[in-house]
């Protein structure tokens, strides 16, 4: 966004300190105007949320301007149409945008005021989506979040202060170590199901709640707040770039002095029970459903949306798409060369795709049989139809048709645009856990063969590989068959045949190698994985052409198949641990602590969407350490020993709310050194430390209504 000043309203405080405030423009070209300050210029209002461990605590602002111009132009239409800076005595102390489409102006008079409403930058978050900075959705820091929503909230901030509290190590601590760029965890825990969006304040918002800090702006910088921190403070640019240390600083308020005499005090209640609830976002099916209706666009597009062929005995229905998550892939059956095919324009004709060329194609198939007569519904299959490229071969040179066969296709992969980085890993050293492929297989000569047609009873087979295959790559990292390497590589799925099994015109499923010992309430083809296996990133499936089964008479070879077709392909995780034992993958994980069970109040739980590891099975919203889930192995600097996040938040709501605490509201006057840090103390209440928790700023009276909670 380019900004250029479009109006600045001069006034000065009651001590006649210089302010301005000035208006920028996105776009904007000319010369600014000054405008007249109303009797109120400029206030500010803090949020005073009384939970001290809020995570986030903003501001809004209201300028008043006075003059005959009804200045439509500031009738915004978008949230950062209009950035809006306030300064005193030259230095940047408020920074925001006007608020869209809310004003209010005098009507009755040719003179009139006019009240501007305006939200701090990082307000504006609630309105940003989040996205995704690569091509696919990847490990981000907690370190980088904060980055993207400081500058994306696009304010002219001074500073950003950032708590001194955590580190990988207690030794860690000493050095010049930044954990938070080590914290990393997967994009896709800002997405949901249906891949929408977090809007990026509440992207800060958890990543607030699990560092357990408050984010605020504050006379022109913005403030990382952990209210039991009195140590050191790292002060950075606002790029959060170069830093220099901070220190909390401490005040009396009798000697900052009174602006006013509204003072009030309250008691604040205590709880004795806190819950930190963890959302647990489980990674359940590792790939795409390949015919989510959600996902799939039909290539055949007038009604009745079918294709209707008829053979000898039977009519057929067809049913073409494309799942926006799969790429089909297609070759030249000559050459091998893999070529373009633009399913969209050959609507019902685009089984032609797979009759011509090697490659795959998204279909739902329904039959009736005339014997029978018409039926009432027509029930659709799902179907993988892949076409093998044999129709212009010759069968008499079978060595020549077997290496043919053997070269490995692709004909079906996961759209990298829809790639997501996650952490495949059991959760103990010496553990196992399993990747599990299952689905069906079939091969025909014909796109529309009966499944129960069955074949002569011949089955014979030829060396090599048999049936399905597949290329399974996980970060770095290739299944092989055996062990996972990082040379590029594939593997087979045996599926029927070897005299077992018919595999022409009768559905098979891939081979089952589960044992009872796997924990796995399910059969198919059991991949291990082991923690030195190290698998991180993301999770690439291809499905590469089938090496079929021939049909054969009197041990004779005949020919081998058109096409395979598969179903219900799937990609499954399983922890490998017997479940009556461990808590289910998707259930969230609790964390409570009740002082006095005769009583009990009870504060508000609170959720986290980011969190550490505690057997959960593998969860895009876990946050990994280096190489590793981060677990109970974060240091804090408060304790100064090791903890997860969620039981830090525990500690220190039991901590500060086991007993009442004061809440004091005292005008005073507005001063510099007065931050959110700042520890301020009042002369009447002995022994007792308060926090700034909000307030509202008359930047003119020079008075701060501020709200102070005792800490």
């Amino acid at each position: 966004m380019s900004y250029s000043l479009i109006y600045t309203v001069p006034f000065a405080t009651l001590d006649n300190i210089p302010c301005v405030v000035e208006i920028e423009k996105d776009g904007y070209e000319g010369t600014p105007t000054e405008l007249t300050a109303g009797a109120i210029p400029f206030t500010v209002d803090i949020e005073s949320e009384e939970f001290l461990y809020t995570p986030t605590r903003f501001s809004t602002a209201k300028l008043q301007v006075v003059g005959n111009d009804y200045l439509q132009t500031l009738f915004s239409t978008e949230y950062r149409q209009y950035r809006v800076t306030f300064k005193k005595a030259g230095v940047i102390t408020w920074c925001g945008f006007i608020k869209p489409e809310l004003y209010t102006q005098d009507y009755a008079s040719e003179t009139f005021v006019l009240e501007i409403e305006c939200i701090s930058a990082m307000s504006v978050l609630e309105f940003i989506d989040y996205t995704i900075e690569g091509d696919s959705k990847e490990f981000v820091s907690i370190w980088r979040l904060l980055q993207r929503c400081i500058s994306t909230a696009a304010g002219q901030y001074n500073s950003v202060f950032i708590p001194h509290v955590y580190a990988s190590s207690k030794a860690a601590y000493f050095t010049e170590e930044n954990v938070l760029s080590e914290m990393t965890l997967s994009e896709q825990d800002f997405f949901d199901e249906d891949d929408k969006p977090m809007k990026l304040k509440e992207v800060l918002e958890e990543v607030c709640k699990f560092l357990n800090w408050t984010c605020t702006d504050w006379k022109g910088d913005i403030y990382f707040v952990d209210v039991d921190h009195t140590g050191t403070y790292h002060k950075y640019d606002s790029g959060l770039g170069n830093k220099v240390d901070a220190r909390i600083n401490e005040l009396l308020v009798q000697d900052i002095g009174f602006a006013g005499s509204n003072h009030s005090l309250d008691v604040l209640p205590g709880y004795n029970k806190a819950t930190v609830t963890c959302s647990n976002y489980a990674v359940e099916d590792l790939i795409p459903d390949l015919f989510d209706s959600s996902l799939l666009n039909p290539l055949i597009k007038d009604s009745p949306y079918y294709r209707k062929i008829d053979g000898d005995k039977y009519s057929h229905f067809v049913k073409f798409y494309t799942n926006k998550r799969f790429n089909n892939l297609f070759s030249d059956k000559d050459s091998l060369q893999q070529i373009n095919v633009d399913l969209e324009p050959m609507g019902s004709n685009a089984d032609n795709a797979v009759i011509n060329n090697i490659g795959s194609l998204i279909a739902k198939q329904s039959k009736y049989k005339w014997a029978d007569g018409e039926p009432s519904t027509l029930s659709f299959e799902d179907i993988l139809i892949i076409g093998m490229g044999l129709s212009n071969k010759n069968y008499s040179l079978l060595d020549d048709l077997t290496i043919f066969l053997n070269n490995d296709i692709p004909v079906l992969q996961i759209n990298p645009d829809y790639l997501v980085d996650t952490v495949i890993s059991p959760p103990d050293e010496g553990a196992t856990s399993y990747l599990l492929l299952s689905g069906e297989y079939f091969q025909s000569d014909s796109l529309y063969t009966d499944p129960g047609k069955e074949g002569d009873g011949n089955w014979n087979n030829v060396a090599g590989d048999n049936c399905c295959k597949f290329k399974l790559k996980i970060g770095d990292k290739y299944w092989n068959g055996s062990k996972w390497v990082k040379e590029e590589t594939r593997f087979i799925i045996r599926c029927g045949g070897y005299n077992k099994s018919k595999i022409w015109y009768s559905w098979n499923n891939f081979e089952n190698n589960v044992k009872y010992s796997m924990n796995i309430d399910s059969e198919g083809y059991a991949i291990p994985i082991r923690k030195e296996d190290h698998l991180l990133g993301k999770i690439e499936l291809t499905v590469l052409r089938p090496m079929p089964n021939n049909y054969g008479e009197g041990g004779k070879i005949k020919r081998y198949p058109y096409y395979t077709f598969m179903r219900n392909l799937k990609l499954q995780l399983y922890k490998g641990t017997p479940e009556i034992e461990k808590e289910d993958n998707s259930s969230d994980r609790t964390y409570e602590n009740v002082l006095n069970e005769n009583y009990i109040n009870e504060l508000d739980e609170i959720e986290f969407k980011i969190s550490s590891y505690n057997e959960d099975g593998a969860c895009y919203s876990k946050v990994m350490l280096g190489n590793d889930y981060l677990k109970d192995n974060l240091y804090n600097s408060i304790l100064d020993d090791t903890i997860r996040p969620e039981e830090m938040m525990i500690t220190r709501c039991i901590n500060h709310y086991s007993t009442t605490r004061i809440k004091l509201t005292q005008e005073i006057k507005e001063r510099a050194d007065l931050s959110p840090i700042t520890r301020l103390s009042d002369t009447f209440l002995v022994g007792k430390k308060f926090i700034n928790a909000g307030g509202s700023i008359d930047y003119k009276m020079n008075k701060f209504e501020c709200i102070m909670i005792e800490v």
